[in-house]
């Protein structure tokens, strides 16, 4: 099956496997992934090099945009042809579902932009009328409606909401400042990661007539909104930078609302004032949204799809993905896109073909995320080392060895698995796979066997 050939590793690469690897040269991994990974050439006797795609939908796509890139590693790789053409083709259940698990992973990753002013936009889908309550959220979601209508006027100041990845955090930052600004509750609203903070004041140390840009930016501020303060841990420089900036705001009695994956307390190597500081206002959390909740979720997304799902379901997916709404709306996002390719429509068959991948109970303790951190703090790195693109051995052992954990202990394919790994292609996750398997047989690797063999004991606790 074509399936089963897409996650081998041929001998010898194919004329199009050969053009497959001089387009991933010159495109992003996601384009490549999403795009080209499941596409044949078939060269007719007229000369014509037909290029078979998965549907009508991606042949209409990949024609608009990616033709002259095409015909351009055709004739770098040598392959003769006098025309070009694309050809839908009908193609096994299980590669449609890698279309549409990469277009779901697409869109969980896209993060609002960095918006200032009365005219900034903010991310569409983040508003408080999208936002389903539950007993998980319900407090979180009063302090953000409070804080929205009343900007610096609550006992609300700093609001900190934290909790786990995928609950809903920077849906509840982005729809206070949704609302502010349609309400006219405030005047300068600045919403902005802590990696995008850090990254502007890195900036401005290598031009210091950025100063006045970078601190004006901050201090003209009413509404101030950082998600994932956790990010500043360990960072002396750019935590004085902040609390400068924090403690004039509220001096000023203008509104500051963060974000963190844990209690702020709880974040290593965090000033001790800064932690004081966030402990004068007011820390409330979110936690995993329960079966009703989870439900209403799904339900809500479809209806903005368009979409109307059958009771059984919905019922299905919110029993068996527990962990988070991320995880919850991207399984969603992959059942409308494969269901929209088959010629069954909406069943509970596709439900359950998708979630026979999810994790649920005690698999859930053993995620790909979970199994980063463990690997991460093994080697004593930072977890965000082993998605950046670097290839120093300090980084790249250990994702060598997170990778081929990742692919034992869980159920993720190698895509999925890659994509979590700062977006790389599953032939990364392949090779980094049989490199540890090969040098934990080698009898002179005693350091990495011992290093592999703790991290799996406590892998082990967890199952």
């Amino acid at each position: 099956m074509l399936a089963t050939a897409l996650s081998s590793e041929p001998t010898q690469m194919t004329p199009w496997q050969e053009c497959q690897r001089y387009i991933e040269e010159k495109v992003a991994a996601s384009t490549f992934e999403t795009w080209f990974r499941a596409t044949e050439l078939v060269v007719r006797n007229d000369g014509c090099a037909c290029i078979q795609v998965p549907n009508k939908f991606a042949a209409d796509i990949i024609e608009a945009n990616f033709a002259d890139l095409i015909k351009e590693a055709l004739t770098a790789c040598a392959v003769g042809f006098s025309a070009l053409a694309f050809e839908p083709v009908i193609r096994e259940w299980t590669v449609v579902e890698q279309l549409a698990e990469q277009a779901a992973e697409t869109q969980n990753r896209q993060v609002p932009q960095t918006v200032s002013g009365k005219t900034g936009r903010f991310y569409p889908g983040y508003t408080f009328d999208t936002f389903v309550e539950g007993d998980s959220n319900v407090m979180a979601l009063t302090a953000a409606r409070s804080v929205a209508e009343a900007p610096g006027n609550t006992k609300f100041n700093p609001l900190i909401i934290y909790g786990g990845t995928g609950l809903g955090k920077t849906h509840l930052l982005q729809a206070i400042g949704h609302y502010a600004q349609a309400e006219c509750t405030v005047g300068q609203v600045v919403y902005i990661t802590s990696e995008e903070f850090t990254n502007e004041y890195t900036q401005f140390l290598h031009d210091k007539k950025a100063s006045l840009p970078f601190y004006k930016k901050f201090m003209d501020t009413d509404l101030l909104l950082i998600d994932d303060i956790q990010f500043f841990s360990g960072k002396g420089k750019i935590q004085e930078q902040f609390y400068l900036i924090f403690d004039k705001l509220l001096q000023e009695n203008k509104q500051i609302v963060l974000s963190s994956d844990c209690l702020p307390e709880n974040i290593p190597d965090m000033m001790a004032h800064i932690i004081n500081r966030f402990q004068g206002g007011l820390n409330v959390d979110v936690l995993p949204p329960n079966l009703e909740t989870r439900m209403a979720i799904l339900r809500k997304k479809a209806e903005s799809e368009g979409r109307t799902l059958p009771d059984e379901v919905v019922q299905y997916i919110a029993e068996r993905i527990k962990s988070n709404v991320r995880e919850l709306q991207g399984i969603l996002t992959k059942y409308i896109f494969s269901a929209s390719f088959s010629d069954t429509g909406f069943t509970l068959d596709i439900a359950k073909e998708l979630c026979g991948g999810a994790l649920t109970g005690k698999e859930e303790r053993l995620s790909v995320k979970r199994i980063m951190t463990m690997v991460a703090d093994a080697y004593g790195i930072g977890v965000n080392q082993l998605s950046a693109h670097t290839r120093k051995k300090e980084a790249a052992l250990p994702r060598a060895v997170a990778m081929y954990l990742c692919k034992k202990w869980t159920r993720q394919t190698n895509l999925t698995i890659g994509l979590e790994f700062g977006g790389r292609n599953h032939s990364t996750v392949i090779a980094a796979t049989k490199k540890i398997e090969a040098d934990l047989a080698d009898a002179t690797q005693a350091e990495l066997r011992a290093k592999v063999a703790d991290i799996e004991g406590r892998l082990k606790e967890l199952s």
